[in-house]
């Protein structure tokens, strides 16, 4: 679960960009069509929430994974491979950001009622992207709904802070069967807090699928 977090902050980056600058002390209140994905390492699970794997699949997402991890097994010579453009969310998260005096961004988001799947992990998954990480299994764990809430108290990493930020949120799913499963996750972390080998001392994470 620890790369959870990253996809999450790639799309709010990606969906931020665009309003940094115009962003000053009191709250800045919108939404954006983003999606969310990340693999669940420890559940072996591949989550997308906010889109579907048919729609995220595209033939130019599974070209651009397949080239980007061949970059990655030629020694990462050169440039990687220019990911192609993320197709948009089915539904609308809604963000609020606030500009600190030192200008940092913290950064709340949060949605409800998206559209969520959860697939099988892949067995020799390079965690490269969700398509080719699943499309060996090709298994479906169930479909349904999902709701969370993230922060990020140092947006596009100011420096002026420490940088804490992370999310948590529940999925509720149906199989083929029509047996309903619960999905749950956490994580949170600081980056001035480290222990040994400079592993976060104060990571939380966890994940359960019931």
């Amino acid at each position: 679960m620890r790369r959870a977090i990253l996809s999450l902050c790639v799309a709010v980056v990606v969906a931020l960009a665009s309003t940094a600058s115009a962003l000053a002390g009191p709250p800045a209140r919108f939404t954006e069509p983003v999606l969310f994905l990340f693999p669940d390492e420890a559940l072996g699970l591949v989550v997308l929430i906010n889109t579907d794997r048919e729609t995220y699949c595209t033939a130019e997402q599974v070209a651009w994974e397949e080239a980007f991890l061949a970059w990655i097994e030629g020694g990462e010579v050169g440039d990687p491979p220019e990911p192609p453009a993320e197709p948009e969310g089915f539904d609308l998260v809604s963000f609020q950001d606030v500009e600190t005096g030192k200008g940092a961004i913290v950064s709340k988001f949060r949605g409800s009622g998206l559209y969520v799947e959860i697939w099988e992990l892949d067995a020799d998954a390079a965690l490269v992207g969700p398509c080719t990480d699943t499309d060996d299994a090709l298994h479906l764990i169930g479909s349904g709904t999902a709701r969370f809430i993230g922060n990020d108290n140092d947006l596009f990493g100011s420096g002026t802070r420490g940088n804490a930020f992370g999310d948590r949120g529940i999925a509720t799913l149906v199989d083929d069967d029509g047996d309903r499963l619960r999905y749950s996750w956490k994580f949170h972390v600081n980056s001035r807090c480290h222990g040994p080998e400079g592993f976060p001392a104060c990571l939380l994470e966890g994940s359960s699928l019931q």
